[in-house]
């Protein structure tokens, strides 16, 4: 009797386990089910850009921009990179649709016409790209410099308490003044008196004419630089330091590459231009095609904070500036 009471307690347990186990298998299965179809609600997104997502360069901001957009959105995102030629926009544009892409963004507005082109072979993909001009519905430029004027009056006052020779240069990758007229118009009210110099590299990675340009202004005077180049910039930090000049950086805080020397910076925090272009998307709306402004609402621009060598007054008046923009 005792045996058989063992016999039928063993079969309850190993019918226990069974059962447990089939639950489980169940359970797994379910689990793996719905992990894949969230994957597959997930919306893909491709991203070209010209150059290499390395430290400091223009790519690695769009790198920030997928990880960003990745966190925030449920999107699966890729980054192409090293893209220059129409040919090669065009086969990674085809690519990215073959393999399901239902966003393409262009880091640049280099992407601009090969992207109203393609939107017209591919209406139900949404094209947007940084800058540049859009023409077709489900093409988006999201223009944003204008965003930065207040902020850049601001770094010129920041400059203006700095300099000792009344000399102040601004070196761009691109004819910008037209577009981009913050600086001047800074120093147009806070320093009149200043002699404003200005240089174009006519590249945005070229270290060497970025260098060169530094180098003719400081030699004729110029004693506060502001660097607007994000891929030059290190190399003009490094040589202002040299040459015992102080610079305004640009695009992210750069006071890490010389922070006696680094006044502050214009932060232009490209990885929200992402965050916008998927807000659009996802929205009841949509994206709005054609030309999308940002404002300053966006949060793309700032200043970082002041560097060691400004006085308590300094500060206290830079900060009053800063807050007339709330």
């Amino acid at each position: 009797m005792f045996k058989r009471g063992k016999v039928i307690l063993a079969g309850a347990f190993a019918a226990a386990a069974a059962i447990i186990f089939l639950i489980s298998l169940k359970a797994e299965e379910i689990v793996n089910k719905e992990a894949a179809v969230q994957e597959e609600a997930r919306i893909k997104v491709c991203i070209l850009t010209s150059d290499a997502p390395e430290d400091q360069s223009w790519s690695s901001l769009a790198y920030k921009g997928m990880l960003q957009i990745e966190d925030q959105f449920p999107v699966e995102a890729e980054l192409v990179s090293n893209i220059h030629s129409e040919a090669q926009m065009r086969k990674s544009i085809d690519r990215a649709v073959h393999e399901g892409a239902k966003v393409i963004i262009g880091h640049g507005r280099e992407y601009a016409g090969s992207f109203d082109r393609a939107a017209a072979v591919y209406p139900d993909v949404q094209f947007a790209n940084l800058h540049g001009k859009a023409k077709k519905a489900n093409h988006t430029s999201y223009i944003y410099k204008q965003n930065a004027v207040e902020f850049e009056r601001i770094a010129a006052l920041a400059a203006s308490m700095k300099t000792k020779t009344n000399k102040i240069g601004l070196i761009d990758p691109v004819e910008d003044r037209l577009f981009h007229p913050g600086f001047e118009e800074g120093l147009d009210k806070f320093a009149p008196e200043a002699e404003f110099y200005y240089e174009v590299t006519g590249d945005w990675e070229d270290e060497t004419k970025a260098v060169q340009a530094a180098k003719e202004m400081i030699d004729n005077g110029v004693d506060v630089l502001y660097s607007r180049g994000n891929g030059f910039n290190r190399a003009v930090i490094n040589y202002a330091a040299k040459r015992g000049v102080y610079v305004i950086g640009y695009m992210d805080n750069q006071s890490y590459l010389g922070k006696e020397v680094v006044l502050t910076s214009v932060v232009n925090d490209i990885p929200k231009v992402y965050e916008a272009i998927m807000k659009d998307y996802f929205s009841e709306k949509g994206m709005p095609g054609g030309m999308a402004m940002l404002t300053n609402k966006d949060g793309l621009f700032s200043l970082t904070p002041l560097g060691p060598m400004y006085t308590e007054k300094e500060r206290q008046q830079i900060q009053a500036e800063m807050d007339k923009l709330n």
